[in-house]
């Protein structure tokens, strides 16, 4: 059985505010840490469970997607790590894996949740896959189902598994935090977090061939709603990208990988127009 893990920090216990999510802060040190153990406590579980391969998607944009350190990697693991990729967050995932496993997830952009935001805080407003509402779980989730791989786990704030389970009721949900607003939440102990990580990857790994996976029809429309009209003015010089507000464009595309590559294109685009960076 192969299990595929995507990475974030920002569902991870003790990570409150941006400070700690990038290099230029005085936490990003610790943040790093704890999103590391994290990551190590889902593979062991994915193994415990019955697990013969497990691969691991650095998926926190800070640092150029650079923020989980190799040495420190459950040694049994492979980790895809930096960037630019095509599949962003999800890169390397095919039809080979059973299931796919979640740490340190948060909610999407407008909700309430710790860090909340969608793929690019900086750029993206509201993202629709087919008329429905996403944020990054659902987004990943989407992709992951049209391979016929079902999302099976999710950590991190007690939102952000409520909103996961709105879309997947069957998913197993790890409470790390509970959101006390955008920037504060009440944490337990990482090594309370971890073993709870671990006991749930291993239930979800267990239960992976019961779950159904959850995939858009085709073809995919996207609705990409930006944060400022700069950035839907960018991207609807791309072919078959169309202005529907002077924020928002839309997209139609044959398959929900597709979909996914062109969203990251046109999200990518942001930082080359402004100067910013990537942030997810």
């Amino acid at each position: 059985m192969k299990i595929y893990i995507s990475a974030d920090m920002e569902g991870t216990s003790g990570v409150v505010h941006a400070a700690q999510t990038g290099p230029e802060g005085v936490d990003y040190g610790l943040a790093r840490g704890w999103m590391m153990a994290e990551v190590n406590a889902a593979i062991a579980g994915a193994f415990e469970g019955g697990a013969a391969e497990v691969v691991v998607s650095d998926g926190h944009g800070a640092n150029g997607n650079r923020n989980l350190r190799l040495d420190d990697l459950d040694p049994r693991a492979e980790l895809i790590t930096g960037r630019p990729r095509a599949s962003g967050q999800m890169e390397g995932l095919d039809d080979s894996f059973s299931a796919v496993l979640f740490t340190g997830y948060h909610t999407r952009h407008g909700s309430t949740g710790v860090l909340s935001h969608t793929t690019n805080g900086q750029a993206v407003a509201n993202v629709w896959i087919n008329g429905a509402l996403v944020g990054e779980f659902g987004l990943n989730a989407y992709l992951a189902g049209s391979y016929g791989v079902p999302a099976a786990m999710v950590s991190g704030d007690d939102l952000t598994i409520a909103e996961a389970k709105a879309t997947l009721p069957h998913v197993e949900g790890v409470v790390v935090k509970r959101a006390l607003g955008r920037y504060a939440a009440q944490c337990i102990h990482p090594k309370r977090a971890q073993a709870a990580i671990r006991a749930g990857a291993e239930r979800a790994v267990k239960n992976a061939a019961k779950l159904k996976p959850i995939a858009p029809s085709t073809p995919v429309d996207v609705e990409l709603q930006f944060k400022d009209t700069g950035g839907a003015e960018s991207a609807r010089r791309v072919p078959g990208v169309r202005m529907i507000q002077p924020d928002t464009v839309v997209l139609q595309c044959p398959t929900m990988s597709e979909a996914y590559q062109t969203y990251y294109a046109l999200i990518g685009l942001w930082p080359v127009v402004w100067g910013g960076w990537m942030k997810g």
